[in-house]
């Protein structure tokens, strides 16, 4: 399942993240403000309960979400801590997970996972935050770990730009992924990049890594 979140206000802070000159405090807080939507959307599709309760005048109906604390956010280091941070703003129980994973600068960009740590998660809504889905390998690599350490029961993707490519890479080695996205973009470039996208979250929000 494919969402791309075509809200407005989520699409014009898309507008902003992407001009090249955004400076690291605008672009975090865009990512945070994009993260929050996409948590919104996603909670719109939890399993919910009607339920009845006591106000100074009288009963209300209402409802309960049932599954928000049976969630693991997974947050891909670097450039998804502030992407993170948004969620979690949603989430505010979920359990968190951290990966480090890098890929190679070149083709066809093989992944290295290194740093995994994980809440246990059969039978929860594993939610895998990063920003860029560009060839699909990183994703790819983090979905494989997450299938060996136990049985989720939704496994979801939240993403700011994603390539056709990347989606579609995805999509066929991982079938059952949800992933929602805010922009799908047409290519990637040589260096595996995606156009037009926003250049490289992580550097963009924190910063370029000395030698």
């Amino acid at each position: 399942m494919i969402k791309i979140i075509d809200h407005l206000l989520v699409q014009e802070n898309l507008t902003k993240i992407r001009v090249e000159e955004i400076d690291r405090i605008n672009f975090r807080g865009g990512i945070i403000e994009i993260g929050r939507w996409l948590a919104y959307e996603l909670a719109n599709t939890l399993e919910k309960e009607n339920v009845t309760v006591q106000t100074p005048l009288g009963n209300a109906n209402g409802v309960k979400i049932k599954d928000k604390n049976d969630m693991v956010v997974v947050n891909v280091l670097r450039a998804a801590i502030p992407l993170v941070e948004g969620i979690l703003r949603v989430f505010k129980d979920a359990q968190y997970g951290v990966v480090g994973a890098w890929r190679k600068d070149e083709p066809p960009f093989p992944v290295e996972v290194g740093y995994f740590k994980l809440p246990p998660v059969d039978d929860k809504i594993v939610v895998v935050a990063d920003p860029m889905l560009a060839t699909g390998n990183t994703m790819n690599a983090i979905l494989d770990r997450i299938h060996e350490k136990g049985n989720p029961k939704r496994l979801v993707v939240l993403n700011v730009i994603a390539s056709k490519q990347g989606i579609e890479s995805v999509k066929n080695t991982h079938p059952h992924v949800e992933i929602y996205t805010c922009a799908v973009d047409e290519k990637l470039n040589e260096d595996g990049y995606i156009v037009p996208g926003l250049g490289d979250a992580g550097d963009k929000a924190f910063g370029k890594p000395g030698p």
